[in-house]
């Protein structure tokens, strides 16, 4: 599953719509899709609708679109490692990931981040058995 937030432009008063931060005037949804592996549609199962200036960063709206989107989901998928929720560095914020990895959740995830000097610094203290290997989209080992 793969959240991300979009700007859509409105050329005319609309409800909601307002300021972007790129300058424009619209909306900023926060979308999810998923994607049924290799023979996948990238199937759009949740969008929340939001003001233009709706924070990038927002927990409860990063939690309300996953937990709408996992609710899409045949019942087995809600729960369990096979079901990988994908974000950029927007849904990187601490009630987000304490939401994602409660204790019986079970869910794999991806949030994307700024890589700093301390971060990267950081990252190379982790165990190298603590990794697992990346796969593209075929199922082959990126290694």
């Amino acid at each position: 599953m793969d959240i991300d937030g979009v700007l859509v432009l409105a050329h005319s008063e609309k409800q909601d719509a307002t300021a972007t931060w790129k300058k424009t005037f619209g909306h900023h949804p926060l979308v999810a899709f998923v994607d049924h592996g290799q023979a996948g549609s990238g199937e759009p199962v949740t969008a929340l609708l939001r003001p233009a200036n709706a924070g990038s960063n927002t927990a409860a709206d990063h939690i309300e679109a996953a937990q709408l989107a996992l609710a899409q989901l045949p019942k087995h998928l809600r729960r369990g490692r096979q079901t990988l929720i994908r974000t950029d560095s927007a849904g990187g914020t601490h009630t987000f990931l304490d939401w994602l990895s409660r204790r019986g959740r079970w869910l794999s995830y991806s949030v994307g981040m700024t890589i700093t000097d301390a971060i990267h610094q950081a990252v190379l203290k982790i165990p190298k058995k603590a990794w697992t290997p990346a796969y593209d989209a075929g199922g082959t080992d990126r290694a």
